[in-house]
């Protein structure tokens, strides 16, 4: 199993993938296929957690007395982290309040700052919110610290939540603008006279691209269509025993959920599948059901799902063999990618003879679906 600690003070590898999320478990929920993707191919993949998710759910029934411990579940969810990086192949890691600078302009640790549910799919602030709650970072603050780890990894691709947060976590909208500020701000050359300054010395970089997660409205409401014929066949339960419930596919959609229109490359992660799945029974406080389908079995050859999971609202979710990303306008030069691993003149150029989409897809490791 890999040390947390150890990958906390692991480089992150020149020229790669980072990936910049709000809490643990959002690396393997939202981009679980696409970091294992990468990393299966040799690209050094790099994870930032903003919090260490205090304010989670416990599904986990011989856990429940974290429920009263917070930091207890703190150290729970950093270990749960710890298991499932290790399962996606991701090399380095860092949580955002590990990096140095603006003391005086932060709290010591960014924590969880909660959420409710207003409707299926649809979250909003919760009351649990203490004064150090990532939300209360000012962006700038927490985008200066970023942009620090931005320029020390120097990745080719950023990847992070979409601007409404996947499904209104305030955390994850928070995050969004934070990681769009910080681009901004690593590729900035102008000096800085701000106390104890996180840019100090390091030399700017602009990153080509940076992908928001997305889900193509098409191919996702076609895996709940499957999904509820399924339950009704074969009904579903959850860790503590209750039955999981599915969600009609004509019902009003995460904001995840996008026009096919708005999605500018779908690649295809069945190969990775395990790796994803292990990584999410890893997170046993937070995921519960998850199952994958034996996809060389005939009949489950050409699904519109290969199997599902559920998180703390008992509601099934469809586990794709594909992932998606928007492109965030003016971060989108796919035409400068190039074959992190050539670097060091280590192997061949797997990029070359590729332009657009393809490019971007040969570079995580995939082939456009």
């Amino acid at each position: 199993m890999t040390d947390l600690h150890a990958i906390s003070r692991a480089p992150m590898i020149p020229g790669g993938l980072l990936g910049v999320f709000a809490h643990p478990d959002d690396e393997t929920l939202g981009a679980g296929g696409i970091l294992a993707s990468a990393a299966s191919v040799g690209v050094g993949v790099g994870v930032v957690t903003a919090t260490r998710g205090e304010l989670g759910e416990i599904l986990t029934p011989e856990l429940a007395h974290l429920a009263d411990d917070r930091p207890a579940l703190a150290h729970e969810r950093e270990h749960e982290l710890s298991r499932a990086l290790s399962a996606l192949g991701v090399r380095a890691h860092r949580f955002l309040d590990t990096e140095p600078g603006l003391a005086a302009k932060r709290p010591t640790h960014f924590t969880d700052s909660g959420m409710a549910w207003i409707r299926t799919g649809l979250a909003g602030p919760g009351t649990e919110s203490g004064a150090d709650a990532l939300t209360s970072v000012p962006v700038e603050v927490a985008a200066r610290l970023l942009a620090a780890v931005v320029r020390r990894a120097r990745p080719q691709v950023v990847i992070t939540e979409e601007a409404h947060g996947s499904y209104g976590h305030p955390d994850h909208v928070h995050l969004h603008q934070v990681t769009m500020r910080a681009v901004e701000l690593a590729a900035d050359a102008a000096p800085t006279e701000e106390v104890d300054d996180p840019l100090s010395d390091l030399e700017p970089w602009d990153v080509p691209v940076v992908g928001w997660i997305v889900e193509p409205e098409t191919r996702f409401r076609a895996a709940l269509r499957w999904l509820d014929a399924m339950v009704d066949r074969q009904p579903q339960f959850g860790t503590r025993g209750d039955a999981l419930g599915t969600v009609a596919a004509d019902h009003e959609l995460p904001s995840v959920v996008v026009p096919d229109e708005q999605v500018d490359l779908t690649i295809d992660v069945k190969p990775v599948l395990p790796a994803v799945v292990q990584a999410m029974q890893a997170h046993r406080t937070q995921v519960q059901a998850v199952h994958l389908l034996d996809l060389t079995r005939q009949e489950n050859r050409g699904l519109p799902v290969c199997g599902w999971f559920a998180v703390s609202n008992g509601i099934l979710q469809p586990l794709l063999g594909t992932a998606s990303l928007r492109l965030a306008p003016g971060r989108d030069r796919v035409e400068e990618l190039s074959d992190p691993r050539t670097i060091d003149g280590l192997t061949r150029d797997r990029l070359a003879g590729t332009r657009g989409t393809d490019r971007l897809a040969a570079f995580l490791g995939g082939t456009v679906a």
